[in-house]
């Protein structure tokens, strides 16, 4: 039999071994840490084109396709980080079995263009919405800029009616994230189960911000490109909606709810070879 030094040497190196195994594969899931913001965004790198299919969620086994989004990074001269979307959706498709129904195409484009300092502050968010029947001139443009006041200067310009023409000051803290209400999400890295953080959207499809609550809430498995994938489920919560956000445990988005009145929008990542 080993001597009792012996034992102690062995039940000590199991202790160590077993106590970095908890630290590297099991702790990182409980500590919660910081959530989400433009600084861990803007260290990554340069993105290409990523494409998403949008549908409606009509409960059943298939959606309905009714458009699609495509998204980049681009880093700037300057040393910042732009962060592009366009969206295009058929109102035909998206309103089928809605009050809002109509008889021919009519085809929604949302372009938003969020600019982000080198040191992960916004700089500028905007938002445009355009209808290819009216042209190339936008309907609805939405600005927002950061005040030294903690404010969030957010203006609203149409061209269609002078009663969405208005400005709006909202509390704001630097670190905090502001998105467009229809760009996909391309990433989100360092996710926790636990972490909670607020997000400021400017809504185009009501003209309005508006302010949304995250939460990680759980670990589970979704099947993406034809495999089984473990992801993260963010839930968002606002005073008139909730959607869910499904990112893959390095960061990378593969589905998301947008949060849109009368319908269940859902945006797909296509996959791309590597990802």
């Amino acid at each position: 039999m080993p001597t009792i030094l012996t034992r102690i040497l062995i039940a000590s190196f199991w202790l160590i071994c077993t106590g970095m195994l908890i630290y590297r594969d099991v702790l990182p899931e409980y500590l919660v840490g910081e959530p989400p913001d433009w600084k861990r965004m803007v260290n990554k790198p340069e993105t290409r084109p990523t494409r998403w299919l949008i549908a409606v969620d009509e409960g059943g086994e298939k959606n309905r396709v009714v458009g699609q989004a495509f998204n980049e990074i681009q880093k700037r001269a300057d040393g910042g980080t732009a962060f592009t979307s366009r969206v295009k959706i058929d109102a035909k498709g998206l309103f089928q079995g809605t009050p809002l129904q109509v008889a021919e195409s009519t085809k929604f484009q949302f372009v938003n263009t969020t600019i982000v300092t080198p040191q992960g502050l916004l700089d500028q968010i905007k938002a445009e919405v355009l209808v290819e029947e009216l042209g190339e001139k936008p309907i609805l443009v939405i600005q927002g800029m950061p005040t030294n006041q903690n404010k969030l200067d957010i203006r609203f310009s149409s061209s269609i009616s002078p009663l969405l023409n208005f400005r709006q000051l909202i509390d704001y803290a630097p670190k905090d994230m502001v998105r467009g209400g229809l760009e996909p999400i391309d990433q989100l890295p360092g996710l926790r189960i636990g972490q909670r953080w607020t997000t400021q959207i400017l809504q185009p499809m009501t003209a309005r911000p508006d302010s949304i609550k995250s939460e990680v809430i759980e670990l589970s498995r979704i099947f993406w490109d034809g495999n089984p994938t473990e992801v993260f489920i963010v839930e968002h919560k606002a005073s008139t909606f909730s959607a869910r956000t499904w990112v893959r445990r390095d960061g990378l988005v593969l589905r998301q709810q947008l949060p849109t009145p009368l319908v269940k929008l859902v945006l797909e990542r296509e996959p791309e070879s590597g990802n």
